[in-house]
């Protein structure tokens, strides 16, 4: 289109040249010559307007297409920040999950450590008791060994008091 504007533009421009190199053109070629500007220039003003009213088209549909092009972004917006608002509040909520967390497994690890203390105190005891139960089982067994030789004893004393009678 702009190759026929400038074909259009460089003819008027002519005709303006030889009008001016022949200022005394007898009348009737003066007419014809302003006859055939006249024409160019409203060919020249179709043409503008063809193009006018392309370009106005494109323009519309252009304008409508980033008119669509932003309502689309400006609901994709609205859903991004619906999704952040979201993501926010479940952020807050893991951080104070977190902290309870934090909080529960110091009282794990301080009662951990108090069931340990209690398992070694209750290991100790129970070694003492072992070891007493160890002692008290051997003098049972030197008593009983005892016992058994006393009795022994008894039996060869008594013997004795009868073979002697």
């Amino acid at each position: 289109m702009s190759v026929c504007l400038e074909n259009v533009s460089s003819a008027v421009a002519q005709l303006c040249v030889m009008m001016v190199q022949d200022r005394m053109l007898p009348v009737p070629r003066q007419i014809r010559e302003t006859d055939a500007l006249l024409s160019a220039q409203n060919s020249l003003i179709g043409k503008l307007k063809e193009e006018c009213q392309m370009l106005g088209a494109k323009l519309e549909e252009l304008a409508q297409s980033r008119r669509a092009e932003m309502e689309q972004l400006s609901l994709e917006k609205e859903h991004l920040q619906e999704s952040a608002e979201k993501l926010r509040g479940r952020c807050e909520e893991m951080e104070e999950q977190c902290v309870q967390h934090g909080r529960m497994h110091q009282r794990m690890k301080q009662r951990l450590q108090q069931l340990d203390q209690h398992c070694q105190a209750s290991s100790q005891q129970v070694l003492q008791l072992l070891s007493r139960q160890k002692q008290l089982m051997q003098e049972r067994q030197q008593l009983a060994h005892d016992m058994h030789n006393l009795q022994a004893q008894v039996r060869g004393e008594k013997r004795m008091d009868t073979l002697a009678v």
